[in-house]
């Protein structure tokens, strides 16, 4: 009876594991990574979580499995998001770097890795107020204003730890240590009004 009824639970499983990852990876307001069992914690992305704020603040939280306090001083969190541009949006890795948020620039190439790609600081900041990058408890979470969106343009993000080397307004990925899509296809993108219409929606 025992067996039988272990056997009856895995079939469960293989019909309703690949429904729930599909249904995640269909959410565009998520992203769930894999964990990397040969990653530092601090380094592992766990997710990526979007949300707006009652003040019109677009919010993304990314989780890690740990948290760090001092360690290599070029290692950091970034956000990338592509609209119309691409931007790298980062934050050192160490929990006691009293930094703000530094803002990043490039030409909108999907196809191009990240270590191809020059940055070039961006006057996003000074242009709009709102732009901010704040820790929680195993992450960080990255504000921006609604404002800054061109709602008739198309909208993706993702997040990831890198090395990196940063020379006055340049920013140069060395190295990639996390990607939160890592492992699969990576998605097209959506319009932003159709992610905001998503963000904003019931949560099932």
């Amino acid at each position: 009876m025992i067996a039988r009824i272990a056997l009856l639970f895995f079939q469960l499983s293989l019909l309703v594991g690949p429904a729930v990852a599909m249904q995640l990876e269909a959410d565009p307001r998520v992203i769930i990574s894999f964990m990397d069992k040969s990653l530092p914690p601090e380094q592992d992305i766990l997710r990526v979580t979007s949300d707006v704020t009652p003040d019109n603040h677009l919010v993304f939280q990314v989780q890690t499995k740990g948290e760090r306090v001092g360690g290599e001083s070029n290692d950091y969190v970034m956000l990338h998001i592509q609209h119309e541009k691409t931007y790298a949006l980062i934050i050192p890795l160490n929990s006691d770097a009293n930094e703000a948020v530094r803002i990043y620039e490039a030409a909108l190439e999907p196809d191009s890795p990240l270590t191809a790609i020059t940055f070039k600081e961006s006057p996003l900041s000074s242009e709009y107020a709102g732009f901010d990058a704040t820790r929680i408890e195993r992450g960080t979470k990255f504000t921006m204003p609604l404002d800054w969106i061109n709602f008739g343009a198309d909208f993706g993000f993702d997040a990831y730890t890198v090395e990196a080397t940063v020379e006055e307004d340049t920013l140069q990925i060395n190295a990639v240590h996390d990607q939160a899509r890592r492992g699969r296809a990576q998605p097209k993108q959506i319009s932003a009004i159709t992610l905001l219409n998503n963000i904003c929606s019931p949560k099932k």
